[in-house]
């Protein structure tokens, strides 16, 4: 058998063709690689239903509104540029002891999607849950942008009162397009973040949690 290949010391001797340390760890680059400077996350938001059974309507432009800053005293500008809908959550309060169960649904809707329906019910202590992403394929899992088809409807909700609302969503911030008008607001201070109500200010029965919540 062939021995090994020692030094004057015993030990082995240095590795030929082995990868060169230095500039570009071995890589051939001679210029930095390709960068994305647009800055992206994902994000759970959550909301609280202020006192209101019903139903709610969610468009594209209501989740455009999450996060935006003040511009002025009465005008808002929005922080992100685009949305993309990952995944819905609620959890409706529990009903009294005796009284009847009270229905908590999420309805899948828009454009080029099909109407799915997802629902639960609240029975004596035992609080309704539903959990759902958008429908494979359809509408609902596109990007909302700016100024696209932001009156669409993505789903609706009909939860009891005081129910908590959890929307998972991706984020892209404003880079270089043009800044977007928000929802208005009365007495709002200038340059201060504001949580937008998940169902737009117009109706505002969906309350952010850990913002301050758009005047």
């Amino acid at each position: 058998m062939q021995s090994k290949r020692m030094n004057s010391k015993g030990s082995r001797g240095p590795r030929r063709g082995g990868r060169k340390r230095g500039l570009g760890g071995g890589s051939n680059r001679i210029q930095p690689p390709a960068f994305v400077p647009t800055m992206g996350l994902s994000h759970k938001f959550r909301y609280e239903n202020a006192g209101n059974n019903g139903t709610f309507n969610i468009t594209r432009g209501n989740l455009l509104n999450q996060v935006l800053v003040a511009t002025s005293t009465t005008t808002t500008t929005r922080i992100f540029e685009a949305v993309r809908l990952k995944s819905v959550e609620v959890w409706g309060s529990p009903v009294a002891l005796g009284s009847a169960p009270i229905n908590c649904q999420i309805e899948w809707l828009g454009e080029n999607s099909p109407s799915t329906v997802i629902s639960d019910v609240s029975m004596g202590v035992r609080p309704s849950h539903v959990a759902s992403a958008p429908p494979s394929s359809s509408s609902n899992r596109w990007w909302s942008i700016s100024g696209t088809s932001e009156a669409d409807v993505v789903f609706a909700m009909t939860i009891p009162s005081e129910s908590v609302i959890d929307v998972t969503v991706e984020l892209r911030l404003v880079e270089q397009e043009a800044p977007t008008p928000g929802d208005p607001a009365v007495g709002a201070t200038l340059g201060q973040v504001y949580g937008d109500y998940l169902d737009g200010i117009a109706s505002g029965k969906l309350v952010p949690v850990g913002f301050t919540v758009l005047p």
